[in-house]
């Protein structure tokens, strides 16, 4: 009986020792995966620094100005260029807007009669009533 918790305590140590080194590579695996993500990010600060830096080469107001001359046919703003606010179209007249939303927005009671009665949109399958008038015959008496 010795012999086989001997043998079982054996088996766990051996096991236990297994997992360990296990958690041990897996550890140096990961921190050697964060050590390089770490290198490739300060590589592309390193990147994005030169991207800037040419940039800011690319837009100085001295090179912009010689590419504008050589490529493009400007001239400077003068007086003709610019209008005077007399030259502006008067607004339009837009009238009672408040009124007209709340006309868009009333109900159906308050709505004026405008046209017939099959002029109100209709939603699929709704019922138009139909209303029929019949006279009656009158008597007239003299």
């Amino acid at each position: 009986m010795i012999r086989l918790l001997n043998l079982v305590a054996v088996l766990g140590l051996i096991g236990s020792a297994i997992y360990a080194y296990s958690i041990k590579y897996d550890t140096l695996y990961q921190a050697g995966q964060v050590s390089k993500a770490q290198s490739q990010l300060k590589r592309e600060r390193q990147a994005i620094a030169v991207l800037r830096a040419e940039w800011q080469l690319l837009t100085r107001p001295d090179r912009l100005q010689a590419a504008v001359d050589r490529y493009l046919a400007l001239e400077p703003i003068g007086t003709v260029h610019l209008g005077r606010l007399a030259d502006l179209p008067t607004r339009p007249d837009r009238g009672d807007e408040i009124g007209r939303l709340l006309a868009a927005t009333a109900t159906p009671k308050e709505k004026p009669v405008a046209g017939r009665a099959s002029d109100d949109p209709r939603t699929t399958g709704s019922v138009t009533p139909r209303t029929t008038t019949t006279r009656t015959p009158t008597t007239t008496s003299r």
